[in-house]
Order: C-alpha cells, then structure tokens, then sequence
C-alpha cells in the first residue's frame, strides 16, 4: 500500500489493487525493452499481429482506401534480411497520429505498413517463433525539437496486444541501421539537437497474432532534458493503431477518452456513458489555482490479462468515473505531485471514497512554482451501487511537500459532479 493511500481512508469503496504484471519471454534474439541497456531500449521492444485470411485483407482494404492505395515497400531492408517474399497487404500514408511531449517537442507516426512474410530463410524465422510465414508493421516516426536545446530521447517503445496479453517486441535488424530514428549529437543517437529527424522501427507478428489483433496499443517514451530523469518532458505519447475497419473505430473512440492507465495501459475497455467536458471551474488554495476541466462516467470491461485485479468488485458490470484537472502552482512552495490527494464526497453525508490510484497517470518529481500540470483521478464503482447515488462532490487537497508535509494550513477545495 502506498503512502498516499495510509493517509486517507474510504468507508465505500472496495479497493483495487493492480500489482504490475507481466509475462516474460526469454528466447533467442529476442530481449523485452525492460532488460536492454539504456542505449538499446530503442532496438528490441515490440511485436505486432495481424491476418492473411480473404475476410480480414477485405477489411484492411476498405479501412480508409483513400489513404491506404499505397503498395510500394517503404522498408526493403526486410526483404535482405529474411531473404523471403514480401506482400504489402496494408498501407496507412495519413495515420493523423500525433503527440506533443509540449509546445515544442512532439512525435507522430507519419505512416505505417503491414507486410506478409513467406519463403523466408531458415534463420530468420526465429522472428516469427519459428514458424513458416509471418508479418512485419514498419513504422515511419518524425520527431521534431524546437527548443532552444538538445534533448535526450531513447525512442524507446512498447507495443500491447488489445486485450493486454501481449507485449510485443521490436526488430531492430529488419530495419536498416541508417534508418533508425536517432539523433545527431551522440553516437548512441540519444541526443538530438534542435530539428526535424525521421526514422523506422519494425515489429513482427506471427499469423495467430496478426489476425487477433484490431488496434493494439502503442507507446513511445518521453524525452528529457539534459539526460536527466526528473527533468521529463511531458507524457508518454500512446496511440491505439488501426489494422482494420474495427480498428479504426476503436482508435476513433479511445482518441476521445481521458489518458487514464485503463486506456493507455491496456487495463479496461471503457464504453463512455455519459461526460461533461467544458466545466472548467478553478478554485483556489491560497495561490495554487485548482480548475476542474470535465468529467468522464464510462462502463468498463477489464482486459483478459487484467480482469483478476477487479476481482473484489465482484462479477458484475463496472463504472468508472474519470475527472481531469488542471494545477497551476502560483506558490512559491513545490508541491509533490504524487500527493495530490482527491476523493468523492458520496450523497453528501454517505461517506467518501478514495480514487484508484493505479489506474491514474504516475506523476514524477514536484510541481515547482510558476508549472502546471494536468491531473486524472480515477473512481471504481459496481454499477449497481453506482445506479444509487444521487450526488456526487469531489475534494482536490490538501496539499503536500515531498516529504508529505501538508503545506497552505492542510487547506483542500470541493466541486460539484455532474452525473447525467
């Protein structure tokens, strides 16, 4: 249990406790990101899946035909590195998949593709655990710095299978070294100097992965500034990608959703209910400004790899309630950001309940005077009991230092909830 969570107590909630998780794979050639040095995280990370079925090429087809016409191979180096034949059997030229990291530092996927595998050689088959024919996804990243500066930046990936399962791994050997995305200062390619760089990375997938996956979900980490960890520039960049039409559709609907850990992580699908946006009402604790931006209420269903963590929340169906917040410290105090406390305030005298603390973005580091930044706090509900409640309030603060100090004379903020 986590310190934020001995300081508070909750009379309602069951509490859910997501212990990390994984399943490890140790083959030949094959090293999850996790295990490489720091200079390698770039070059093994991930697989991905896709089909060769009739049915399932027809849904790639039509996915977007006016984007995806494209069948010239943007990665040939493949074709020499496993000696087989190559189809291009899906081409997405206009992805439209961007993130900044801030206002001057951000990554986008500007086109990706999906190749069949067949005749290849013998010692490239290792790829595809061995097996006969197998797929590869390239991706075209830009990445592109304004600053003033250079930034630190591994390129470093994960690539999660839709229900979670998986975690896929990268080929750096099927793509050609002079075309990886790297930087200009170091010879590790960490350090790129102010500019536009463009680069590929490349995944495979055996058949049985390619055809269970629709939109698998795709992480690239931050950058930093001068090599150092606490001085991260933003959020991870997460994209769902679209293999099909159903992809597509899936992608469309997570764009839309808050960036908690059931979305970027893969824990839950979440099926929006019922939000309200535009609230963006700012309250006050001394001169650290608190504005509640919108609030999101979804049904969720957990994944395959994550469904025994809900287990004391029972069988039925469950909700989530996702608010997003925006902190401004105008303090001349640094705030931890890791003990920025917010509850529920259920039915006005029914009791509290605390949020889910491992389904909420993990903030770094303190919040130092004049930064802002953007905050999620997560709420588990049964539906049945979710269905009860008449009124909901939730409680921004207090307030702490990095030793959990409370700080502005313990001094918290409460707004209202719309709920329909």
């Amino acid at each position: 249990m986590s310190i934020k969570q001995i300081l508070t107590g909750s009379t309602l909630a069951a509490i859910l406790i997501l212990g990390a998780c994984g399943n490890a794979e140790d083959k030949e050639k094959e090293v999850s990101a996790a295990d490489q040095p720091e200079s390698e995280v770039a070059e093994e990370n991930n697989e991905t899946t896709a089909s060769d079925t009739p049915e399932t090429e027809k849904d790639l087809k039509t996915a977007d035909a006016s984007k995806n016409k494209s069948s010239e191979n943007i990665n040939p180096y493949m074709e020499e590195e496993t000696g087989g034949d190559i189809e291009i059997v899906f081409t997405n030229t206009e992805p439209n998949l961007t993130h900044a990291y801030s206002d001057k530092v951000t990554i986008a996927i500007e086109e990706y593709q999906i190749a069949h595998v067949t005749n290849m050689n013998e010692s490239a088959k290792h790829n595809f655990d061995d097996e006969d024919e197998g797929y590869v996804i390239t991706y075209k990243f830009g990445f592109e710095n304004k600053l003033d500066e250079d930034v630190f930046f591994n390129a470093s990936t994960m690539m999660l299978s839709d229900d979670g399962t998986e975690n896929l791994y990268m080929r750096s050997g099927l793509v050609d070294r002079d075309d990886w995305l790297k930087g200009d200062k170091d010879k590790a390619g960490r350090q790129f100097a102010p500019g536009k760089y463009t680069g590929m990375q490349a995944y495979t997938m055996t058949k049985d992965q390619y055809e269970r996956l629709v939109a698998p979900t795709f992480t690239i980490d931050i950058p930093m500034l001068e090599d150092d960890f606490n001085k991260r520039i933003g959020k991870d960049a997460v994209f769902k990608i679209p293999f099909n039409e159903d992809g597509a559709e899936k992608a469309s609907k997570s764009s839309a959703l808050y960036a908690d850990k059931m979305v970027t992580d893969t824990i839950a699908d979440k099926e929006l209910f019922f939000s309200k946006e535009d609230i963006n009402e700012t309250q006050k604790i001394d001169e650290v400004t608190i504005t509640l931006e919108g609030v999101q209420y979804a049904d969720i269903k957990p994944t395959a790899a994550h469904a025994p963590r809900f287990k004391n929340f029972g069988d039925g169906p469950l909700v989530a309630l996702t608010a997003k917040f925006q902190v401004e410290n105008g303090s001349s105090e640094a705030i931890a950001k890791f003990f920025m406390d917010t509850r529920l305030i259920l039915d006005q005298n029914r009791g509290t309940m605390l949020s889910e603390g491992m389904l909420e973005p993990t903030l770094h580091g303190d919040l130092q005077a004049g930064e802002s930044e953007e905050v999620l706090s997560v709420f588990l509900f049964r539906k049945d009991e979710f269905e009860l409640f008449k009124e909901l309030k939730i409680q921004f603060g207090p307030l702490a230092d990095s030793n959990a100090k409370k700080l502005f004379k313990e001094k918290s903020v409460t707004f209202d909830l719309p709920m329909k």
